[in-house]
């Protein structure tokens, strides 16, 4: 059975392509709110908002090729992933591996493959829509800024907002804005949003997962063997960590067996593990996988991490990821401001480029933790779509 580094290594490609559609979206966003050289001036509020939503089907058509462009290349990496994840899961069985794939597990590789495809094409649709209200959010964001900046100045002296550096200040802010509000590329049944590249990493996982435990299962059964054990990791979620290593049974009772060394164990039914629960067994982003057991023959491994040293890890685990996240927001806002030609928030991009690379540094060095170089991953440099 293959462990969660590789399932997960087998999704990243294509979470990889949506981090790039993001990116690049998100940039050309930025290509409409490039910042005032001196001397210029954005003449008055509703001016400025009618310029710019006059501008928002060129966008559309721009962000429609951006998507398009790329999500091609996504839909062939998932189904060499889900192939291959069907292979390395059946690895455990060996030669008692039957030879050809049964028509259920046929009909579930497609079944597999045309949900995440249709899910990746539900994103597809959100990030155009989502790309539109951020545009519209923000143009309308601006002209408030300037509509109270010149309120403030007409009370105070009876000037009105013309100077380069006073829009640049009301951009800048509403751009901040945006880019942390990012684009939505998914919302859940609560009303969540999800950014593209995360729900689809996250589907992606799901997916891989899912598609390789079903063969996992599906052999098995063939087999005519009901029985697995769960797998272990450092970190396990708090409602995993106890359904390590141990015996399960898939549809039948719990009951007792011995192992391949003669030892007693106990089996437990699947009702009576967290399976099922969103954030329990085989759940939502679990990394355990079922492991081969058969009665007499297979012994059973030993468990590695105790509790409290498990909870510490996934607490550890859950700050890494936190601080990767600011750094992948950090190195966005950089190539935002450089998009945007606005030194002043160039400046400030760059500090806080620097003080999250820093974080990331002392706090892998004091959890002897090494940065993951692919989970820090940028947008690239945006080559724009041609007209």
């Amino acid at each position: 059975m293959a462990n969660i580094d590789k399932l997960n290594r087998l999704g990243q490609p294509i979470a990889d392509v949506y981090e790039e559609i993001s990116g690049r979206v998100m940039l050309n966003l930025a290509r409409y709110f490039k910042a005032l050289k001196p001397g210029e001036t954005p003449g008055g509020a509703f001016e400025y908002q009618a310029k710019k939503l006059s501008e928002l089907g060129k966008l559309t058509s721009e962000t429609r090729r951006i998507i398009g462009g790329m999500a091609g290349v996504a839909g062939t990496a998932l189904q060499v992933a889900l192939e291959k994840a069907i292979e390395d899961a059946l690895e455990d069985f060996g030669k008692l591996r039957p030879a050809d794939l049964s028509p259920r597990m046929t009909r579930a590789f497609e079944l597999y493959w045309q949900q995440s495809a249709d899910r990746l094409n539900l994103v597809n649709t959100v990030m155009l829509e989502s790309t539109e209200a951020a545009y519209r959010a923000t143009v309308a964001d601006i002209a408030v800024r300037m509509r109270m900046a010149q309120g403030i100045l007409n009370t105070a002296s009876g000037e009105i907002i013309t100077g380069a550096e006073s829009f640049n200040q009301a951009q800048r802010l509403a751009v901040e804005r945006m880019v942390d509000n990012g684009i939505t590329g998914y919302i859940d049944h609560g009303g969540h949003r999800w950014r593209p590249e995360t729900y689809v990493a996250m589907d992606m996982r799901s997916t891989m997962h899912n598609a390789s435990r079903e063969a996992f299962f599906e052999t098995n059964e063939r087999l005519d063997n009901d029985l697995f054990v769960v797998s272990q990791h450092p970190g396990a979620r708090p409602l995993c960590y106890p359904w390590q290593c141990k015996v399960i049974a898939w549809k039948g009772p719990a009951r007792d067996t011995v192992d391949g060394d003669g030892n007693p164990v106990h089996v437990y039914a699947l009702s009576d593990t967290t399976y099922g629960e969103p954030a329990g067994l085989f759940g939502i982003n679990c990394g355990h996988h079922p492991m081969l057991f058969i009665e007499g023959v297979t012994s059973v491994p030993e468990l590695k991490q105790g509790e409290e040293d498990n909870a510490e890890a996934y607490q550890i685990s859950q700050q890494h990821r936190k601080l990767e996240r600011d750094f992948r927001q950090a190195r966005l806002k950089l190539e935002v401001a450089r998009t945007r030609e606005d030194a002043t928030a160039l400046d400030k991009a760059k500090a806080q480029l620097t003080r999250a690379d820093e974080r990331l540094d002392r706090f892998c060095e004091e959890h002897g933790r090494k940065r993951r170089r692919e989970r820090e991953y940028g947008p690239v440099k945006a080559t724009w779509p041609s007209p």
